[in-house]
């Protein structure tokens, strides 16, 4: 965790001169970054947040992710908002790199000890709201962490899987091959999250306040965007499966947006892919980390084991 752009008084001063924003007071780096640099700036008019997006963020990307935050923000849902500078634009640019400020959000990222049921339905009826939300705007983004992504990184790991546990390498290979053959393609399909992880949700008062780091946001399958939730919210610390957490995230889901037929007899397959999403990409950066990396890797093993209760398990 870091901030891998270091910025002087002078430069960020230089910056907030093109906003109407008031004057700095002052600026501290976020260390939780993992993408970006982010910091808190406090203004004499207001605290803010200034997002500098390093490399792993493709900069034609950045106006879709603007967009969307914005958008969402007007439809009440309480995310960063892009501030626009006194020329009404909302990317600009510091150290040679792009940047944006954005409203601040008060709160908390959730833990593992804040999740109950209660805040899981609470989840559910965000998550709706921001689906719903994400189809009334044209803004799109094809999925940059679809299944040739899940693909390429399995294949590029190869029998390295090992040496996480024996047979992976193999058992990779036949899920691909499954979720090849069988990943649905009519579904309902809309602006997504892709990434809402508990420390992607704010809470306050033990209530959800807001959402944030909408950086793998794309457009594809809205229940899709569901199972990603599920698996990061509905196990515990030892991957057990936790029942009344899905059961109250799916009925706060339907509570503003019903499951159709369809999506509700893929779901499981959905949820396959889900795991295999998120454990190729860790199952990658552990095999091929940097040890002079400032960001330590997550193990894949609590995706391995989502993935297994997925062949078994059909909540549907």
């Amino acid at each position: 965790m870091a901030v891998f752009t270091h910025i002087s008084r002078d430069e960020l001063e230089m910056l907030i001169s093109h906003y109407d924003i008031g004057n700095l007071v002052s600026y501290e780096g976020i260390l939780q970054g993992i993408d970006n640099s982010n910091f808190i700036v406090t203004t004499s008019k207001e605290k803010l947040i200034l997002t500098i997006f390093e490399s792993r963020i493709d900069p034609r990307d950045i106006p879709y992710f603007l967009g969307l935050m914005a958008h969402l923000s007007a439809s009440e849902i309480n995310c960063p908002s892009p501030l626009a500078d006194k020329n009404q634009k909302t990317l600009s640019s510091i150290r040679g790199k792009p940047c944006a400020l954005f409203s601040f959000l008060d709160g908390k990222d959730a833990k593992a000890d804040d999740i109950t049921p209660e805040l899981c339905r609470e989840l559910g009826k965000i998550l709706a709201r921001m689906h719903l939300a994400g189809t009334t705007t044209p803004l799109t983004r094809p999925n940059s962490m679809g299944f040739d992504a899940w693909a390429a990184r399995v294949h590029k790991v190869g029998s390295k899987a090992n040496t996480i546990e024996t047979g992976l390498a193999a058992s990779l290979l036949s899920e691909l091959s499954f979720l090849k053959d069988n990943w649905p393609q009519n579904l309902p399909i809309g602006n997504i999250h892709a990434d809402l992880f508990p420390d992607n949700v704010f809470i306050k008062d033990d209530h959800i306040f807001g959402v944030i780091d909408f950086y793998f946001a794309s457009t594809d399958m809205l229940a899709y965007d569901l199972a990603i939730v599920m698996n990061a919210w509905c196990f515990d610390p030892h991957n057990h499966f936790i029942k009344e957490r899905w059961e109250n995230l799916f009925l706060g889901y339907e509570s503003h947006r019903l499951l159709t037929a369809e999506e509700k007899q893929n779901y499981h397959i959905l949820c396959r892919g889900a795991a295999m999403r998120f454990l190729s990409s860790r199952l990658h950066d552990l095999v091929f980390h940097d040890p002079t990396a400032l960001v330590k890797p997550k193990p894949p093993t609590e995706y391995i084991r989502k993935l297994d209760f997925h062949r078994d398990t059909r909540l549907f």
